[in-house]
């Protein structure tokens, strides 16, 4: 057993107190003449006994609360046993991010701070666990996941690095793995880096456990002058075809001179139309600058491609950054009136059709967002031709023939998507039909009329691309729209509910694969007229662009590397672009004192091994394992309580 804080083993000598107490408080019997008592003498005599046995447990219980608080603040602890085993810890970790690509002499970092590991290793104690972890913007171990051992032999550098630095995440899983390894030896952790200035991530809730050394070895060259493309910034990750943008990119001049007019070059590509522009950058040393680029009309799809500069730095990887721009056609309307009238005002779908086209019906707007056509469907129509529609739009429609459903549901299945208006026309009938056309969201029960005051939207997901836009009210505040009915829908299981009023029915439904989006609400006046307020007209363009894809930012995803290849690549129904995070182009490096002290690190000295961390907690502020003290305090509390209540029953 040992003791953190042996000094405060000098306490101990205040167990006299309560004994000089005793002596000094204890009563004294005089012996006083009285008539032929008897029995009397034989009850004095057995109470005397028992006041005594009284008064020298209350003397135990007092001198061992006194010795137990000094042996508290002692804070005694169990030594660990000694094993033929591993003893102790040493953790390695090896930076992996971008910069390590630098070379030196020829050799990449990364490859440099392997050539250190063995000299690492070989200077641990001899039965010390070694654990090695590879870091970026997160540490990344290596070796055998049973006993933590590595195979210096089989350890290679990656071949492709495009990580960010973060010292404060590999070194919190340093000190996780250095706290769960307390008790069993030395503990020591080495760094091998470049000891980017830029790498400190996060440190607000950063802390490292005092008295673990941290040896620094620093793999970086000297200072590297970088000329660098840190930032590309589209006016919008999504524009309209056939129309032009700007792009700009920032320019970092890492040199001690100035950048005087070097050239930039945006290249975006789309099939095979390539579109290339040039720039030039100027920038006083340590100075960034911005180069704006003005594309020609983009047409529709998917263009990417990269801004680059000729840095001739010797640090080629921050010399190109890749972009992706999305240039979209019109979506193309196919808008059914389920409620046609021989007065176009009096049909169900003339504010609708008016909201999408920026036009009254009939007329055309050329720099309306959608192209629009209306199609009255009545019970003996047949639909049109859906090969040139995109977006199908249903107003109170009563429901589809068969024929039609099947090819609704063709038209689902190649990609298209639907936005379906309630009304009185869809009812419980409705259900078997939208069912067979892929349209259905759950059982429709018919519909549900507003008694005393009208409905009113209670919630909304404001964080869904198509309501976004309203999760500020000064964009428009959804709760302010009223209705006083609506076609009741149940969602079925896998339905997102996007909207609902204070009673719980939904407003708003979202089903994905193939997208359909439903609208309980009428879109004439049968249920309200919130088709006249100003709100109606951007939610129904976000409707139909959130069934269109073009919601939100659209299907660019701008995102960083964080360990993949730098590119342009598709997942799922979005594009990301991957790029070098930007603080990996600033290479200025700082000392190894810096790095101790942002950090709060104890730096090993270089011709001292590992420390055990006992001595260094004698300051009392880490709690060492198989500390006693916790099982002390609870002994103090049980005797003062115990000594609490014989004190009030004995007469010391």
């Amino acid at each position: 057993m040992g003791f953190l804080q042996a000094s405060m083993l000098a306490a101990l000598a205040a167990v006299a107190l309560p004994v000089l107490a005793h002596l000094i408080f204890r009563r004294r019997s005089r012996p006083v003449d009285l008539g032929t008592l008897r029995f009397l003498k034989l009850a004095v005599r057995h109470d005397t006994r028992r006041r005594k046995l009284k008064r020298w447990a209350l003397l135990a219980l007092r001198v061992g609360c006194v010795a137990l608080l000094a042996l508290l603040f002692a804070r005694p602890y169990r030594a660990a046993p000694a094993t033929d085993g591993d003893t102790g810890l040493t953790v390695v970790l090896i930076d992996r991010s971008a910069s390590m690509g630098r070379q030196r002499d020829g050799v990449r970092l990364v490859e440099l701070a392997l050539r250190r590991l063995p000299e690492v290793v070989a200077g641990a104690p001899a039965r010390s666990r070694v654990e090695v972890a590879w870091f970026d913007t997160k540490a990344e171990p290596v070796g055998s996941p049973g006993d933590g051992r590595v195979s210096l032999a089989d350890l290679k550098a990656p071949e492709v690095l495009t990580g960010g630095t973060d010292f404060a995440a590999a070194l919190t899983w340093a000190a996780a793995r250095c706290d769960a390894a307390r008790g069993s030896g030395p503990l020591a952790v080495h760094v091998l880096t470049d000891l980017q200035r830029s790498g400190f991530g996060t440190l607000e809730a950063f802390a490292f456990p005092k008295g673990v050394p941290v040896r620094v070895w620093d793999a970086g060259p000297a200072a590297t002058g970088n000329v660098a493309v840190t930032e590309v910034r589209p006016v919008s990750l999504m524009v309209r075809a056939d129309q032009p943008t700007t792009v700009q990119a920032t320019v970092l001049n890492a040199r001690p001179e100035r950048l005087d007019q070097l050239p930039v070059r945006l290249t975006l590509a789309n099939g095979g139309k390539v579109v290339t522009l040039s720039g030039v950058a100027s920038a006083a040393p340590g100075a960034s600058t911005t180069v704006g680029f003005e594309t020609p009309p983009l047409s529709a799809g998917l263009w990417q491609g990269t801004v680059s500069v000729a840095g001739n730095d010797g640090v080629p990887f921050d010399d190109a950054r890749h972009v992706a721009v999305y240039a979209t056609a019109k979506p193309r309307l196919l808008l059914l009136d389920g409620a046609a009238r021989d007065v176009a005002v009096l049909g169900e779908a003339y504010f609708l059709e008016a909201a999408l086209r920026l036009a009254a019906p009939g007329e055309a707007n050329p720099d309306g967002p959608f192209q629009v056509s209306v199609f009255p469907y009545a019970a003996d129509a047949r639909l049109p031709e859906l090969r040139e529609v995109d977006v199908l739009v249903a107003a109170n429609v009563a429901g589809f023939g068969a024929a039609d459903a099947v090819r609704v549901r063709a038209f689902l299945e190649r990609g298209g998507a639907a936005v379906v208006f309630g009304g009185g026309n869809v009812g419980p009938a409705s259900v078997a039909s939208y069912a067979a056309a892929g349209l259905s969201v759950g059982e429709v029960t018919g519909t549900h009329a507003a008694r005393d005051v009208p409905f009113r939207v209670a919630e909304f997901a404001g964080d869904h691309p198509v309501l976004a836009p309203f999760a500020d009210p000064q964009h428009g505040d959804l709760h302010r729209l009223t209705f006083s009915a609506c076609t009741r829908v149940v969602p079925a299981a896998g339905v997102q509910v996007l909207a609902k009023f204070r009673d719980g029915t939904p407003l708003l439904l979202e089903r994905a694969g193939p997208r359909v989006l439903w609208c309980v609400a009428s879109v004439g006046r049968e249920h309200g007229d919130w088709s006249r307020s100003r709100l109606f007209l951007p939610l129904v363009h976000q409707l139909v662009r959130g069934a269109a894809g073009l919601a939100g930012a659209g299907p660019i995803r701008d995102l960083p590397a964080a360990g993949e290849v730098p590119g342009v690549r598709r997942v799922g129904e979005v594009w990301e672009v991957r790029n070098l995070e930007a603080p990996e182009s600033d290479l200025e490096a700082c000392s190894p004192e810096e790095f101790a002290r942002r950090l709060g690190l104890t730096l090993a000295a270089d011709d001292a091994g590992p420390v055990t961390p006992t001595a260094a907690l004698d300051d009392g502020t880490e709690l060492r394992a198989g500390e006693l003290w916790p099982w002390l305090w609870l002994v103090v509390v049980v005797c003062w309580l115990v000594e609490g209540v014989l004190a009030n029953r004995t007469v010391a």
